[in-house]
């Protein structure tokens, strides 16, 4: 019999598939004294300057002496106030908006996690997470959010060195997120804290 007899041609592709794919799993609350206020979640996008980043990684400048194309890594957090479709090439947030005053780029919580199925699954996801403060990002007023990006610890202005990464928000506009989500408008006040959980997967 046939595998065309037994399967559908859906079942069938993802049978002769072997290649993986990366994909973002995005998750954002919103929280007044711990009340949950609001929720946005869905898939994002890897851009081009996300996977360029993923294969630099995985190989060697040098066997001897060793040395690497890049080291910097996923490390911060931006948020905006902008949209745009989640398309590949995106090169920037629309409208970044401060976490802080005069600081776009927020670090993450570190270590980051590694979720797994089970205790002999293989490493094959990353979680990401970031926990903003009431006076974080509504800086004394309030702030309606409707993007977000993944950025690494690397400076896009000095090949990625990681030596001096620049944060602040004067540069917000010349950097590229490695990941990015675009979502329906929800407001940041400042009664509110901002809990975002962002796992990248290889499927």
């Amino acid at each position: 019999m046939s595998l065309l007899r037994i399967f559908s041609p859906r079942v069938l592709l993802g049978l002769l598939r072997h290649d993986p794919s990366i994909e973002g799993r995005f998750r954002l609350e919103v929280r007044e004294r711990g009340k949950l206020r609001g929720v946005r979640e869905g898939r994002n996008i890897c851009t081009l300057t996300g996977r360029e980043h993923i294969a630099e990684l995985i190989a060697l400048g040098s066997l001897s002496p060793r040395t690497t194309i890049r080291d910097d890594r996923i490390a911060y957090i931006g948020v905006g106030t902008g949209s745009q479709p989640e398309v590949s090439n995106i090169s920037s947030l629309v409208e970044p908006t401060p976490y802080k005053t005069a600081e776009f780029l927020a670090p993450l919580v570190f270590p980051a996690s590694f979720p797994a199925t089970s205790s002999t699954a293989q490493n094959t996801a990353v979680q990401f997470i970031r926990e903003f403060g009431k006076n974080e990002v509504s800086l004394g007023y309030n702030v309606v959010l409707t993007e977000a990006g993944l950025f690494t610890d690397g400076d896009p202005d000095n090949d990625w060195d990681t030596s001096a990464t620049p944060t602040d928000y004067s540069t917000a506009s010349g950097r590229a997120p490695m990941f990015y989500k675009t979502f329906e408008p929800i407001t940041k006040t400042t009664e509110f804290t901002l809990r975002i959980v962002w796992e990248v997967r290889i499927a």
